[in-house]
């Protein structure tokens, strides 16, 4: 096997005399051209994509529409890549449903979901009415009926419900369950029928709506909402004597993020036995012994879509050694990477000149002012540290503590010789990440790049100025 071989994407990110290929660029070449840190997207993969995608749902013994979670990456050219490919979009915010709206998705491609819209939001989807607004609890279906009646609009809705459904993912991923800030839950159902049927005048029930979670492992969750979906459509039709449009089973279908190196007591999360094919393959398959042939299957794939596609470029800015160990100290850290703290988020690391070295393990860290800012599980570990300290008897159970408590690898696997000035890769950025950066420290957000259909670099979004860190501050 390759030395490589655990990441490499033929076409996509490969290795070349020891330096990274992104999309056929040396991705130190264009670190180096356009400043560092730098944010990197290539069109040709997210094409790919959602063109196996779409020919796994034409596969399908059921009709499936791809709508694309826009809060994964909502770059206004990502966003086109995505309308020309003739897919549809989920929104979650007046911002997100202005972006779809700027990239030419037409409304009857559109659905809104979200825990706690406006009223000024609700009336923005009914200007003209989308798709389908999918309805997260019983005050919002009140506020609906209000808004939507008061302006003369008919809201065509969805209802998300409750599936109760645990998932292998991390806590803050979670979306099933009842324990969980999302939908309606099953007991609640009668109420809602009884506002549907005093609000016919305003309101038309198009679809079912349930999720699970994201970046979730395994076909399981998934088959179990399903099921529950088609006895709560089948509930609702009975009681209204329609036949509803669409079944929505939601997204989170995972990627890899180990690529085979690297161990993190979160593997089940970053290392998934299965893709968004094959959920897909599996969901639909068994849908279709239940259903009617023309029902709808509506699946929300973000993450799944566009995170390969991405990847950050970072400098090496110091070196020290603490305790003994080598550090690395980058000029990239949550404030571009802000999952990789709030979740303890895996992005697989290279050094992207040295890639033919021998390699030995780093601790890598990020320039913001706070001790957390660090590609390794800072309060994980003191927390295993001062559990053992206080009782001293644990120490037998300490790979138990770790596996519980550590949610990050303690070091990275990177080229010996790396050091001030060297390149420091991370990969699987497409998802989360340009969205969520922050000028924490008053560091400005990178440059943001996409390699296009045509092979040449364009930018997204340029670096921030110092000016730009004043940006609508009142001097």
């Amino acid at each position: 096997m390759s030395k490589n071989a655990h990441w490499v994407i033929p076409g996509h990110v490969e290795a070349r005399d020891g330096r990274l290929l992104f999309a056929g660029h040396d991705a130190a070449a264009l670190l180096a051209a356009h400043g560092s840190p730098l944010y990197l997207l290539s069109a040709k993969r997210i094409i790919d994509t959602v063109q196996r995608f779409k020919a796994t749902a034409a596969a399908a013994p059921l009709p499936v529409t791809i709508c694309y979670a826009s809060k994964a990456c909502s770059a206004i050219a990502v966003l086109k890549l995505l309308n020309d490919e003739a897919i549809s979009i989920e929104v979650n915010s007046a911002g997100e449903l202005f972006r779809a709206k700027t990239a030419g998705f037409p409304p009857d491609r559109i659905i809104f979901n979200g825990v706690a819209k406006s009223a000024e939001e609700l009336l923005s989807a009914l200007d003209p009415p989308i798709k389908a607004i999918n309805i997260d609890s019983i005050f919002e279906l009140k506020r609906l009926v209000s808004i939507a009646r008061g302006v003369g609009k008919v809201a065509r809705i969805s209802l998300r419900i409750v599936p109760n459904v645990q998932s292998s993912t991390s806590a803050g991923n979670q979306t099933g369950a009842e324990s969980t800030k999302f939908g309606i839950l099953l007991r609640e159902l009668p109420e809602a029928m009884t506002l549907l049927r005093d609000s016919a005048d305003c309101l038309v029930l198009v679809g079912i709506h349930a999720h699970v979670g994201s970046q979730i492992g395994s076909v399981a969750p998934y088959q179990k909402a399903a099921q529950m979906l088609v006895s709560v459509k089948a509930e609702v039709e009975a009681a209204f004597g329609v036949e509803l449009e669409h079944l929505n089973i939601g997204g989170g279908f995972p990627i890899p993020y180990m690529r085979g190196a690297n161990e993190t007591p979160q593997d089940d999360i970053f290392a998934p036995a299965i893709d968004m094919d094959g959920v897909v393959q599996d969901v639909v398959a068994s849908l279709a012994k239940a259903l009617p042939g023309k029902t709808e299957i509506i699946v929300e794939p973000g993450r799944s879509l566009v995170g390969d596609a991405g990847i950050l470029l970072s400098t090496v800015e110091n070196i020290k050694e603490r305790l003994s160990e080598p550090w690395l100290v980058l000029d990239a850290g949550y404030n571009v990477l802000v999952e990789s703290y709030t979740y303890k988020w895996y992005y697989h690391a290279l050094s992207a000149t040295k890639l033919n070295e021998d390699e030995k393990p780093f601790r890598v860290a990020g320039p913001l002012c706070d001790n957390g800012d660090a590609f390794f599980d800072v309060e994980g570990e003191t927390t295993v540290r001062k559990l053992i300290e206080a009782e001293p008897t644990l120490e037998a159970n300490r790979a138990l503590l770790e596996s519980t408590l550590i949610r990050m690898p303690p070091t990275r696997s990177l080229a010996a010789s790396t050091g001030p000035g060297d390149c420091i890769a991370f990969l699987d950025c497409g998802a989360y990440v340009l969205d969520q950066m922050t000028p924490n420290n008053s560091r400005q957000r990178p440059e943001c790049g996409l390699i296009d259909l045509e092979g040449n670099y364009r930018t997204l979004r340029g670096r921030d100025s110092l000016e730009d860190l004043l940006f609508k501050e009142v001097l």
